[in-house]
């Protein structure tokens, strides 16, 4: 193939690459817009691809299906989220401050009405096993930033010490969504510092 068929033919699929990538986000920031408008109902993809502008063809030639629409909302969720954090832990030094931020950045995302919002209308849908497996698969990420810093803080099994620190901050944060309600600070600095006690990580200037 010749140089300038060759740069005919990558013009042509970029150009289809910027076209499909624009059509998937139209369709994530539809399903969102229509989970929140019709929670606690499930959406139909109906609604969604015409709150996108869009079709059932087009829908399905990017989704198997809705479930696998709203688990590409939720990697794209916790994929933020994951971003949020490392930036917090960056500016911390100490590993039991590293660990602290994780929690209190964590907590932080039901403090905001708009993410409350959207992380209710997406868990109320995400109800059947395969759909449950799916999502402890996209939250890895998020618990695995903790392992290094347990570590780092001579922890014996720092895989397992992450996940109960991971399982118990997901499970006050998911209290907070399903109430619809947001943390005190004091209710922040009573998680941390429970979570750094079980670390034996408690110093007299940690929170």
């Amino acid at each position: 193939m010749s140089t300038r068929v060759a740069q005919a033919v990558d013009r042509a699929l970029d150009t289809r690459h910027r076209e499909a990538t624009d059509d998937v986000e139209r369709i994530l920031a539809a399903a969102i817009t229509v989970m929140q408008r019709v929670a606690p109902e499930a959406p139909r993809v109906s609604d969604i691809v015409t709150e996108a502008g869009s079709s059932k063809k087009a829908f399905y030639r990017y989704f198997a299906g809705k479930d696998d629409l709203l688990l590409a909302v939720m990697e794209r969720g916790i994929g933020v989220v994951v971003s949020y954090l490392s930036h917090q832990m960056d500016k911390a030094d100490r590993p039991a401050d590293k660990v602290a931020r994780w929690i209190t950045g964590a907590l932080a995302q039901v403090s905001d009405p708009h993410l409350t919002s959207m992380s209710r209308a997406v868990v109320e849908q995400m109800t059947s096993p395969a759909a449950t497996d799916s999502v402890t698969g996209i939250m890895a990420p998020m618990r695995d930033m903790l392992i290094a810093p347990i570590a780092a803080l001579g922890s014996d099994d720092p895989g397992r010490d992450a996940e109960a620190i991971f399982q118990l901050t997901i499970a006050t944060m998911r209290r907070y969504v399903g109430s619809g309600t947001h943390p005190e600070p004091d209710d922040v600095t009573h998680l941390v510092r429970f979570c750094l006690r079980g670390l034996d990580a408690v110093g007299e200037d940690n929170p």
